[in-house]
C-alpha cells in the first residue's frame, strides 16, 4: 500500500511537470494564459480608474477656479445695468459678403464697406450696394490666415482742392518677411507671425465705379502672433491719422510677456499712434509726425505715440465735436473698457491694470492714481466681447445725443453718460432686437450724420432708425464737422 502511494505521488509530479512542457495538455496552458490576461487587464483597469479620477479632480478644480474668478469679476463694483426703451428698429441697409469689419462714409454719404477677405464695396445713398467690389486688396504677399481690419477715408477724399483728394488708408496683413519692418515688439518677439502694413491708396477719380490709382506702403509692423495686432484707423478733422495697435499677442501678462510692450514708450505696441500721412519727417521718411504729439520732445519715447497702456484697442473713433478719441479696449480677464483720450499722453493702465482694477481684477484692488481710468467698463459674459463704440451725435434719438454708444458681439446695444464713471449702463430695447442677435455683431460705426450703423457676421448691415420710418429723412441733417487740408 505504501508502494502504491509513492507510485501515485510520482505520477502526479510527473503530470504536473509534464503539463508545462508537453503541448498535449492544452487545457492547462489555456487556463494559465487566461489567468495572466485577467491579471494584466485588472491592473490596467485599476491604473485607468486612478488616472480618470485624478483627471476629473483636476478638471473640477480648474472649473472651480474659473467659476471663482468669474464670480469675483461679477462681484466687482462695476457700473450697474439698466434698461432704456428706444422707439427704434434696426433697418436693413444692404448685405455684402460675410463678415464686414469696417464702414466709412464720404462727404456725399456714399459708404465704403471692408470685409475680412479684403473686398471693398460701395453702398449707394438710395440703399443697396454695387454688385462688383470697388477694390480688391489682397495681393501675392497677403497672409490669408489673418483678416483685414480697417479702412479710413481722408477728410478731403472728395475735395479736389485738398491734398487728401482721393486718398484712403488700410491695414493689410502680409506674410512674414514680406518687407523690412519699421517696428518690432520690445517684448515677446520670439519670431514673426506676419506683418501688418499701413497702406495709402490714391484714386484718380473717387466717384468712379471701380478703383484706378496708386498704392504706397507707409509703415510695416512685425507681429509675433495672429491677435492683438494693428486693428483700426481713424482721422481727426484736419487729416491726422490715428492708428490703434495691440500689445502683440494674446497671452497671460508677465515681465517678459508681450503685454509689457504696452507700458514702454520705446515701442508702438499697446498704443494709439498719431501721424500725418502726407508728411515725411518720420524715421522712414514715408509719413509725418504732427508737431504737437505729446511725446515728441521726450528722448526715451517714440514721437508717433499718442496714448499708451492698451491691451487690444479693437475700435477707435474720433469725435469731431469735442476733439476726443474713443477707444474700445478688450480685457484679459473679462472687463471690457471704453476709454477716451482728450489731449493725448494718457496711460490707460495695461498691463498694470484691467479696467479700474489692478491686474488681476479678481483680487478687487482698485487703482486710484497714475493711470487714466476708463469712462465706462463692464464684465463680458460667456465671451460676449465689446464690438465697437462711439459718442452719438445723430438726430433720430435726442435722448441718446452726447452719450457713449457701444455694442457687444451678441447684439446688445448699450449706452452710458459721459459724466460719472459709476453711471448706469443702459441696455437699449430695440423693436426688432432679433435682427441683431441672430448673427454676431462685428462692429458699429457712425453714419455721415452721426446715426448708428451695425455690421453683422452674416454680411447684413443695419441702420438704427425710428420705428415706422420707411426711409431716412433728408431734412434737418447736421453734417459732421470736417476740415480738409
Amino acid at each position: 500500500m505504501f508502494a502504491n502511494f509513492r507510485e501515485a505521488d510520482y505520477n502526479y509530479q510527473s503530470f504536473h511537470l509534464f503539463s508545462h512542457l508537453n503541448p498535449r495538455f492544452p487545457m492547462v496552458a489555456t487556463f494559465r494564459f487566461l489567468a495572466k490576461a485577467v491579471a494584466v487587464f485588472t491592473l490596467w483597469a485599476l491604473i485607468g480608474a486612478v488616472l480618470y479620477a485624478v483627471g476629473n479632480e483636476f478638471i473640477d478644480r480648474q472649473a472651480e477656479a474659473v467659476t471663482a474668478e468669474s464670480d469675483a469679476i461679477a462681484a466687482l463694483s462695476l457700473p450697474a445695468f439698466g434698461e432704456m426703451l428706444v422707439e427704434a428698429d434696426a433697418v436693413l441697409v444692404t448685405t455684402v459678403t460675410e463678415r464686414p469689419v469696417d464702414l466709412e462714409f464720404d462727404s456725399e454719404e456714399t459708404g465704403y464697406v471692408l470685409d475680412e477677405k479684403g473686398l471693398v464695396f460701395r453702398i449707394r445713398q438710395s440703399g443697396g450696394r454695387e454688385t462688383m467690389p470697388w477694390l480688391v486688396l489682397p495681393n501675392e504677399k497677403t497672409d490669408s490666415s489673418v483678416p483685414f481690419r480697417a479702412l479710413a477715408l481722408h477728410p478731403g477724399f472728395l475735395d479736389s482742392d485738398s491734398r487728401g483728394f482721393g486718398r484712403f488708408y488700410t491695414i493689410e496683413p502680409e506674410v512674414a518677411g514680406a518687407g523690412l519692418s519699421d517696428f518690432s515688439p520690445e517684448y515677446g518677439a520670439d519670431g514673426e507671425h506676419h506683418q501688418d502694413v499701413l497702406v495709402e491708396y490714391r484714386t484718380l477719380d473717387p466717384r468712379s465705379r471701380t478703383f484706378t490709382g496708386s498704392r504706397k506702403v507707409l509703415a510695416r509692423f512685425s507681429q509675433p502672433g495672429p491677435e492683438h495686432n494693428v486693428s483700426d484707423l481713424a482721422f481727426d478733422r484736419i487729416g491726422r491719422l490715428f492708428v490703434a495697435i495691440g500689445d502683440g499677442a494674446n497671452v497671460d501678462p508677465g515681465r517678459q510677456a508681450p503685454s509689457r510692450n504696452a507700458m514702454s514708450l520705446l515701442n508702438v505696441y499697446g498704443k494709439v499712434l498719431r501721424i500725418d500721412p502726407l508728411g515725411d519727417n518720420s524715421a522712414n521718411g514715408k509719413y509725418g509726425i504732427p508737431p504737437r504729439n505729446p511725446f515728441l520732445v521726450i528722448d526715451q519715447a517714440l514721437p508717433e505715440i499718442w496714448c499708451y497702456g492698451l491691451r487690444d484697442p479693437r475700435r477707435i473713433e474720433f469725435d469731431p465735436y469735442r476733439d476726443w478719441l474713443t477707444i474700445v479696449d478688450l480685457g484679459q480677464d473679462g472687463i471690457e473698457e471704453m476709454n477716451i483720450s482728450e489731449n493725448g499722453g494718457e496711460h490707460f493702465g495695461w498691463d498694470l491694470c484691467e479696467g479700474t482694477y489692478f491686474y488681476p481684477p479678481s483680487r478687487g484692488r482698485k487703482s486710484t492714481e497714475g493711470v487714466t481710468a476708463p469712462r465706462t467698463e463692464f464684465a463680458s459674459v460667456g465671451g460676449d466681447r465689446i464690438a465697437g463704440g462711439f459718442i452719438y451725435h445723430g438726430n433720430h434719438f435726442p435722448a441718446l445725443r452726447g452719450r457713449l454708444m457701444f455694442a457687444s458681439a451678441s447684439g446688445r446695444l448699450m449706452s452710458s453718460r459721459l459724466g460719472s464713471q459709476d453711471d448706469v449702463i443702459s441696455r437699449l430695447l430695440v423693436g426688432n432686437q432679433r435682427s441683431l442677435s441672430t448673427n454676431a455683431v462685428t462692429g458699429i460705426r457712425p453714419g455721415p450724420t452721426g446715426e448708428l450703423f451695425v455690421l453683422t457676421s452674416s454680411g447684413d448691415i443695419y441702420e438704427l432708425q425710428k420705428q415706422n420710418s420707411a426711409v431716412r429723412s433728408k431734412k434737418a441733417k447736421r453734417p459732421m464737422l470736417c476740415w480738409a487740408l
